[in-house]
């Protein structure tokens, strides 16, 4: 049988899940800016009825039994598969903008101008072989063109020390974000251990595994427990990098690269898991796979075209240009009737490259020693000129290209903006699918302000309503207890 205050216990649960709801509802307000929140949602029931009573089962109330965040584990992981790849070519993109940057091309201070402008000298001197300014002429613009591959090969060369910085900072910042999870994956566990959700924690953590998924590939999953709590996985290429609160963590060996530390761009990093001798992390896609692609990319084979394709390729051009100069200069006979010498400098043994190449020191000091003449005595020759200008059209002069000098300029420039153009694409491409991806996850947990006026509204006169209720029954239960049988008195 019904208890006589029975009805104001129900009203009064009505007061504690109005009121609930209320609080899930403001916490919903508060929360609408803050990075990776889900709102939050206060599930109710009707309690357990009441038996026996004459008329039958009654209604006892309601109670909130849970309270959820709105979150889909499925566009979770669609997302970190997806937000890899748009950061992988995202830095891609932005690296080989700013190698477009450093050749400048086209432009007045570009390779191609100032070689034009030295083939244009070497013309002027072909007019005037005895005349002391052609020749100085020539020595400057020879100068000029030297310079600026020098500049471009330092400019390279930084480029791939910058790569090389920015992949240590990525693995510093991938053990921050490891120690951060594990961290949290302790707190969470010990506060679901009582059967309560971690709302707001499993939102921190979220956070976290997005911006770790930027910076590498990873592979997330729950595992049930034996306790009934989940156990979180994370690996990296099938090694485990947190598993619950244990993880393991990166690190960096550094080790010399020909072709790139002798040409001071210092020892390059290996990332490599700590406390694990040689045993490479596979890093496959994410931002530091975008580092180590532009860092180490040689072009050979299925390699990414890199930095270093672009070194490679502006060494050549130095190596065989010096290389054809040189072996035609020394065909000639200066001023003074000596058999000509090295045009640009050349230590032997592939010394040249783009950072060494340079004008004949001997020759800068004293420009009359240019072989301008084929023949002794010629101080109005210009046979060999003639043929060092030709070749301007020479197309066997380099190893990877049939083509003059200028051609193998455009082909290294047309490399570089073909590479330029897909990584922007690719970057446009992936960023699309991560912001529809995005979007929807938004329109799953993301907080609108208007729903949640509208929820506070009518949790509001849910509660007006219950404390109604206990005000009517309250009045009915003075009727009958002060009131009832004093008429007639």
């Amino acid at each position: 049988m019904r208890t006589t205050f029975g009805s104001i216990s129900i009203a009064t649960s009505g007061l504690f899940v109005s009121q609930r709801s209320l609080d899930v509802t403001s916490h919903n307000i508060s929360n609408s800016n803050t990075e990776g929140y889900s709102r939050q949602i206060a599930l109710q029931k009707a309690t357990m009825p009441s038996y026996g009573d004459p008329t039958g089962v009654v209604g006892t109330g309601v109670e909130t039994y849970d309270i959820i965040r709105m979150r889909s584990s499925y566009l979770d992981v669609k997302y970190w598969g997806q937000n890899k790849t748009y950061r992988e070519w995202n830095i891609k993109a932005e690296q080989l903008e700013t190698l477009e940057g450093v050749f400048n091309e086209p432009s007045n201070t570009g390779i191609r101008v100032v070689m034009d402008e030295f083939f244009t000298a070497l013309e002027e001197l072909s007019k005037k072989p005895g005349d002391a300014t052609c020749r100085v002429a020539v020595v400057e613009k020879a100068n000029t063109l030297t310079t600026t591959i020098n500049r471009n090969g330092y400019e390279l060369i930084n480029s791939i020390r910058d790569a090389n910085f920015a992949v240590m900072n990525k693995v510093s910042e991938i053990n921050s974000l490891t120690e951060q999870i594990a961290n949290l994956n302790k707190h969470i566990f010990n506060f679901e251990l009582g059967g309560h959700k971690a709302n707001d924690l499993r939102d921190q953590r979220s956070v976290l595994i997005d911006k770790l998924s930027s910076v590498i590939n990873i592979t997330v999953a729950e595992i049930p427990g034996p306790n009934g709590n989940n156990y979180l996985d994370i690996k990296i290429g099938g090694i485990t990098l947190i598993d619950h609160i244990n993880y393991n963590t990166l690190t960096t060996q550094d080790e010399v690269k020909p072709g790139i530390t002798d040409l001071g761009g210092g020892k390059i990093s290996k990332v490599v898991w700590a406390g694990v001798t040689d045993q490479e992390v596979r890093i496959e896609s994410g931002e530091l796979r975008g580092l180590l692609d532009v860092r180490d990319g040689d072009g050979e084979g299925f390699n990414y075209r890199g930095v270093p394709y672009y070194l490679k390729k502006l060494n050549e051009f130095a190596r065989c240009f010096t290389a054809s100069f040189n072996e035609q200069h020394k065909q000639g006979v200066d001023l003074a009737g000596n058999q000509g010498q090295n045009l640009f400098y050349d230590a032997g043994a592939s010394s040249v490259n783009c950072i060494s190449f340079r004008v004949n020191p001997d020759i800068v000091k004293d420009p009359n020693k240019i072989a301008a003449s084929d023949q002794q005595n010629g101080e109005s020759n210009n046979g060999n000129i003639l043929i060092l200008i030709g070749l301007r059209n020479e197309k066997e002069m380099f190893n990877s290209l049939k083509g003059t000098p200028d051609d193998f300029i455009k082909s290294l420039l047309s490399a570089l903006a073909v590479d330029s153009n897909q990584a922007k694409r690719m970057t446009a491409n992936s960023q699309a699918l991560v912001d529809q991806t995005e979007n929807r996850r938004l329109s799953e947990s993301g907080v609108s302000l208007d729903e949640e006026m509208a929820n506070m509204v009518k949790f509001q006169q849910a509660y007006n309503a219950s404390a109604r209720m206990i005000t009517t029954l309250d009045g009915i239960l003075d009727t009958t207890i002060n009131k009832l049988g004093l008429a007639g008195r």
